[in-house]
């Protein structure tokens, strides 16, 4: 797909309006009232797009409502550049967020160490956003887009009963301009040993057969 000019600036527009009111629980209506009327065609254009033409072959898990029941996980911080970031609020159903309890105890216990969720369920006008900030982060270009984020109805992290966690350390790793940072933390070492204990499983592996790049911070429930 080309992104245009045209485009390029109602995206910009969106991604502004939302930057101020963005929750990870936004639904399409109250999306969609914060947009102008050409805003809300381009979302809509974008939901119609069958990301199995460009090579996406994981699952389909649909366009589905927020779900009432859901842990918040807040105050999360980590360090970068020596400046404290903080996490914004994520959520994650009760399952998943005892296990991943689970899985940080075994972790501090191992090595003293512990991850924090960078990002978890994300309702399917937020995963839109994301697609969108993406787009722009990796200068307009579509086709490397879609094979690093997925569109809404087709990511994992919009499963509402197994999200996927993106994880981060309390260092900052992964960061978006060397996601790949992962790969050379004590966390990530472990995770590969010992994940598999407590249910999670790294999905976006090395020639995945979703069409996705590896993801080394990107894990879920079997």
């Amino acid at each position: 797909m080309l992104i245009d000019s045209e485009k390029k600036e109602i995206i910009d527009s969106i991604l502004n309006k939302l930057e101020k009111e963005k929750t990870v629980l936004i639904n399409f209506r109250n999306l969609y009232n914060l947009l102008e009327k050409n805003e809300v065609e381009l979302c809509r254009k974008f939901l119609k797009i069958n990301p199995r033409k460009y090579g996406f072959k994981g699952k389909y898990f649909g366009i589905k409502s927020v779900p009432k029941k859901l842990i918040e996980i807040k105050g999360q911080k980590y360090i970068e550049n020596e400046k404290i970031k903080n996490i914004a609020t994520q959520y994650l159903s009760g399952r998943v967020y005892k296990l991943f309890i689970k899985l940080n105890k075994g972790l501090q216990k191992d090595l003293n160490r512990k991850l924090l969720i960078d990002s978890c369920y994300r309702s399917p006008a937020y995963q839109l956003f994301t697609f969108f900030y993406y787009l722009k982060f990796l200068n307009w270009n579509f086709r490397n887009t879609i094979k690093r984020v997925a569109l809404p109805g087709y990511s994992e992290h919009g499963d509402p009963f197994n999200p996927a966690i993106d994880f981060i350390t309390r260092d900052g790793k992964p960061g978006d301009k060397k996601p790949l940072d992962f790969l050379e933390t004590k966390e990530y070492e472990w995770l590969l040993k010992n994940a598999d204990k407590f249910g999670f499983y790294l999905s976006y592996s090395k020639k995945n057969k979703y069409g996705i790049m590896f993801e080394p911070w990107h894990w879920r429930l079997k």
